[in-house]
């Protein structure tokens, strides 16, 4: 489509009034919404002097200014509308024009694209959530990867179960902005078959990717304990190691007996990160570090991790029992001496209790 020129300072055929360079003018934010749904038709026609407005709408730092547009996007539901906000998201293009021109910077970047998901999620009648839906669904098949991450990340936000697996895909091959998308959709959809690509999500690395994960399991709380209790057996140490931080969360004890499975771990960093997680338990994780001693073999290295766990409960009472194994586990004691003594003081614990 060609796209009408405009000079310097121009007022489009809906009669907004507008100028370079891109600040909003007060009239034109403030246009009624009937004249808004008209800039929108002409926009969809190519008006560039119109599609520039409905950026300066939606990226305007005014929440009443951005809601106004949003409003008569709602008020239109054209679904040649929903088609082009959705390349806006994915690529950052109407049609063949990129809106870079429209984004002056990253906080207006992000206050359009924000603008876009929500006008995407509300909906102000059945028609108009039918019509999403269908450009939505038909875009997960397109040959642009980007437009197959917007319209399932989009989904997703409409708490589409469907897309689960197109979220787990994105969390895994992803540029990291798509990747937090697909994370932040995953947490809205609060299914348990979302619990796993979170916990992937956990295992990719530190910041807005990790944070989003770790709030994401949180608020699914014991929906996700499958999925930890599952990660825990993964043949990846890196996740491993995150399911035993999850099973450890002091605020969500769940499954002891799962995460002191860890203590056995061939990787040394999930067994110190098992043994760190017990030992924040205090007393509820002695009982299940003693079972996992029990069975034996007793290596050096779960003497290591056992020892940790054990030597850090608060309870004086509790160390004075527990005394005469950590004893033995620091010294030369034959792995079979080491497990009677675990059993006995099993025995004792489970008859206290």
């Amino acid at each position: 489509m060609t796209h009408r020129q405009s000079p310097r300072h121009y007022t489009c055929k809906a009669g907004c009034l507008a100028s370079q360079p891109l600040a909003a003018d007060s009239a034109e934010l403030d246009a009624p919404r009937a004249m808004q749904s008209e800039i929108i038709r002409q926009a969809l026609a190519g008006d560039v002097d119109c599609i520039r407005s409905i950026f300066l709408h939606l990226g305007s730092p005014d929440a009443k200014q951005r809601q106004s547009m949003q409003r008569a996007m709602h008020a239109l539901s054209d679904p040649g509308l929903w088609r082009h906000m959705l390349r806006c998201l994915a690529v950052h293009c109407w049609e063949d024009r990129q809106d870079t021109e429209y984004r002056a910077s990253a906080e207006v970047s992000q206050r359009i694209d924000q603008s876009i998901a929500e006008v995407f999620v509300q909906d102000e009648a059945q028609r108009e959530a039918q019509d999403k839906e269908c450009v939505l669904r038909e875009a997960l098949a397109e040959s642009d990867r980007f437009v197959r991450y917007a319209a399932a990340y989009l989904l997703g936000l409409r708490k589409d179960t469907a897309v689960i697996p197109n979220l787990a895909q994105m969390v895994e091959q992803a540029p990291k902005s798509w990747q937090v998308r697909a994370v932040r959709a995953l947490g809205v959809i609060g299914d348990e078959r979302c619990a796993m690509p979170l916990i992937r999500a956990l295992a990719l690395g530190k910041g807005a990717l990790h944070s989003e994960a770790r709030q994401a399991l949180q608020k699914l709380g014991r929906l996700a304990e499958p999925a930890w209790q599952q990660a825990l057996s993964s043949p990846e140490p890196r996740i491993r190691w995150q399911a035993a931080r999850g099973l450890g969360d002091p605020r969500h004890v769940r499954s002891l007996e799962i995460l002191a499975e860890g203590l056995l771990d061939s990787d040394p960093e999930v067994r110190w990160e098992t043994s760190d997680a017990l030992a924040r338990l205090g007393d509820r994780a002695i009982p299940v570090t003693l079972k996992v001693l029990c069975r034996g073999p007793v290596s050096k290295p779960l003497r290591q991790a056992v020892y940790h766990v054990l030597s850090s409960v608060a309870c004086r009472a509790s160390r004075q029992q527990l005394a005469p194994l950590l004893e033995l586990l620091c010294g030369p004691a034959r792995g079979e001496l080491v497990s009677e003594m675990a059993g006995r003081l099993l025995q004792a614990w489970e008859g206290q209790s």
